[in-house]
């Protein structure tokens, strides 16, 4: 792993400061004799020493910013999680306003948008984490769930839309019989979304939870607080 090369690539450099040291100091002393070091030794000294200083600087916050980027990924794969759990599967289609659609089209497109971001970041925690890490797998069922749902969404949505405006048409029209048997469709068609949806919805929250453990056990171990 990246943060494993990176740390040995610290200790490496250390050992290289270290070596020049004794080196130099070393040879100083068996050529010289002690506190008879030229000002141009010293300089020379100082100056391989604050390069491989640097180095570490350098290689350390790169490993800084790579554990930071792995958290952000993990955050960022749950922060969506949660938009879809609460946004995308504990809505009431009845609860929309009659505004021809439009509520049920920003629906759509934000559902869309979520999973795609979802999937931008799991393909992130897939480069970050190895296959073995538990947060890979979790956040595979997490996804996988997830794209299922989408998969019924785009089977089922359309009839919700369409006996919406149907039924939005109905109450504008006054006619009571219109009215009711275009509450009838639409009650069928929300029945019938919502009976595929919903076992995958808890299925996607279980996964969630599981991922939210190993994603608290991470941050734990990583000397990090955790986000509940």
């Amino acid at each position: 792993m990246f943060e494993t090369f990176i740390s040995l690539a610290i200790i490496i450099v250390s050992a290289i400061v270290g070596f020049l040291v004794r080196g130099y100091f070393g040879s100083y002393v068996s050529e010289k004799g002690k506190n008879l070091a030229t000002k141009e030794d010293i300089a020379q000294i100082t100056t391989k020493i604050e390069n491989v200083k640097s180095s570490i600087q350098t290689l350390t916050q790169l490993k800084t910013d790579y554990e930071q980027q792995r958290r952000q990924w993990l955050l960022a794969f749950y922060d969506s999680s949660i938009d879809m759990l609460y946004k995308k599967f504990s809505v009431n289609f009845g609860d929309f306003p009659f505004d021809e659609g439009k509520s049920l089209i920003d629906f759509q497109k934000s559902f869309n948008a979520i999973i795609a971001a979802m999937v931008k970041e799991y393909q992130r925690i897939v480069l970050y984490f190895e296959s073995e890490n538990p947060l890979r797998a979790h956040s595979e069922k997490v996804l996988n769930a997830a794209i299922e749902a989408h998969s019924i969404f785009k089977k089922r949505f359309g009839a919700v839309k369409i006996t919406f405006l149907e039924e939005e048409a109905a109450f504008k029209s006054g006619d009571q019989e219109r009215k009711n048997k275009a509450v009838e469709k639409s009650n069928e068609a929300n029945k019938k979304y919502w009976d595929e949806i919903k076992p995958i919805a808890n299925s996607f929250q279980g996964n969630l939870r599981d991922y939210l453990t190993a994603v608290n056990h991470f941050l734990k171990e990583n000397n990090d607080t955790n986000i509940l």
